[in-house]
């Protein structure tokens, strides 16, 4: 019997197979809730803010965009053969609309933004009477909680602003986990990278002080030693001078102009503390380290330093096999386990990659019609094309033999040419 049943029939749960009668709690609690401290570099980090980190807000557009990207179908199996599903309900959903208000590729691709951000993403699956989805809605991870009943059941808590919660079954969400070490709820990369990206954040706004605000040509006004101040010279007339010191020289575009001083005045130059010259350094081991959080290669944030043109294809690969599959393989069993039964399943058809890199598309179309894999119409109908007469046939090399043939063919050869001797 399965879970979802058992939970329909009413039937109580083993408690071997329940993880805690408490709610399960995502915002600086739960199991690792004690270990999220400030910030050490002291900018407070949260999912919006983490968001105006270039590298952050990069490494979520690229995954969520791409896996949204690619088209999305359902298939039906008969025996070795499969197809497309084109008039199944769910492959509407994956691949045109996934509920009135918004498109496939617009859901697709917030429900991964919010399981990269928030380590979650859920969507309430609407039925119809007879049982058959109609719509996905998405659900703001925010207004989520995993609970468990008195009978260990997993229920998700939805918080309505102010009105009664409500409540979904495992069977009406589609929930979309990042790693995660209970099964039940993903975890937060922000929460855990909050250090990395609080720094990275302190160095963005360390620079533009740094420049904006260096209302300094590399020096300081001092007096000679037996300089006398003039008359009328105090507080008023130093903060006189500092305002039109800040006028003339604040930022970077009025860095470096002439000031005049007064009679006993003198102009010294500081040097720029090696900190602040190498802050720039720093903050490339920033990107690479938030590249690291979330699986993206860092030449996908613009960090070329050790990609050159003679790796880029191995790195895109890494970057296929590494990162955007493992939340492919995710989102594709989550909508078996919920949507879909019998001979039907869904794919993500990762040719679409492809689509801006014309000469790897030649190669590819070309080696899988070479080996009898794809026919002429197949290659026609991925690039949109209309079938021709006889594009069906699979066609194969001539020169290719198994290795059984070229043998016999070799000795029968070996052996007529003893016969002629």
């Amino acid at each position: 019997m399965s879970f979802i049943s058992a939970i329909g029939q009413g039937l109580t749960i083993s408690a071997a197979r329940t993880t805690s009668v408490d709610p399960v709690s995502h915002s600086g609690g739960g199991l690792f809730g004690g270990m999220f401290r400030r910030p050490t570099a002291g900018v407070p980090v949260n999912n919006d803010t983490a968001l105006t980190y270039s590298a952050v807000f990069d490494s979520v557009r690229l995954i969520s965009e791409h896996i949204a990207m690619m088209p999305h179908r359902v298939y039906v199996s008969d025996g070795e053969k499969r197809s497309v599903a084109s008039d199944h309900a769910v492959d509407r959903l994956l691949y045109r609309q996934a509920n009135p208000e918004t498109n496939s590729f617009d859901f697709k691709q917030s429900l991964v933004a919010s399981a990269l951000l928030r380590g979650n993403g859920l969507a309430e699956i609407e039925a119809a009477r007879d049982g058959s989805p109609i719509a996905l809605w998405r659900i703001d991870w925010d207004r989520v909680n995993p609970v468990r009943d008195s009978r260990g059941r997993l229920l998700y808590e939805i918080s309505n602003n102010g009105q009664a919660n409500s409540y979904l079954t495992p069977d009406k969400a589609l929930h979309l986990k990042g790693f995660s070490v209970d099964g039940v709820t993903g975890l937060s990369v922000v929460e855990y990278a909050k250090q990395t990206i609080s720094l990275g954040l302190a160095q963005e706004q360390f620079g533009a002080a740094f420049f904006g605000n260096g209302a300094r040509p590399g020096g300081v006004i001092e007096w000679y030693e037996n300089a006398s101040t003039p008359d009328g010279w105090g507080n008023d007339a130093a903060k006189n001078l500092k305002k039109s010191w800040n006028k003339n020289h604040g930022g970077s575009a009025r860095s470096g102009g002439v000031e005049v001083l007064e009679p006993g005045q003198r102009y010294k130059t500081i040097a720029i503390a090696p900190n602040e010259a190498q802050f720039l350094e720093s903050r490339k081991f920033s990107v690479t380290d938030i590249a690291r959080w979330f699986g993206v290669p860092p030449h996908k944030l613009a960090d070329l330093e050790r990609s050159i043109n003679a790796n880029i294809e191995a790195q895109n690969i890494e970057y296929v096999v590494d990162c955007l599959a493992r939340w492919a393989v995710r989102f594709e069993q989550e909508i078996n386990a919920k949507l879909l039964s019998g001979n039907y399943y869904n794919k993500l058809n990762f040719n679409s990659l492809l689509r801006g890199d014309l000469k790897t598309r030649q190669e590819f179309y070309k080696t899988m019609m070479d080996r009898g894999v794809y026919s002429i119409n197949e290659v026609r109908a991925m690039e949109d094309a209309n079938p021709v007469e006889y594009g069906d046939l699979r066609l194969v090399q001539m020169n290719m033999t198994s290795l059984e043939l070229a043998h016999k063919n070799g000795s029968t050869a070996m052996r007529k040419s003893g016969e002629q001797q």
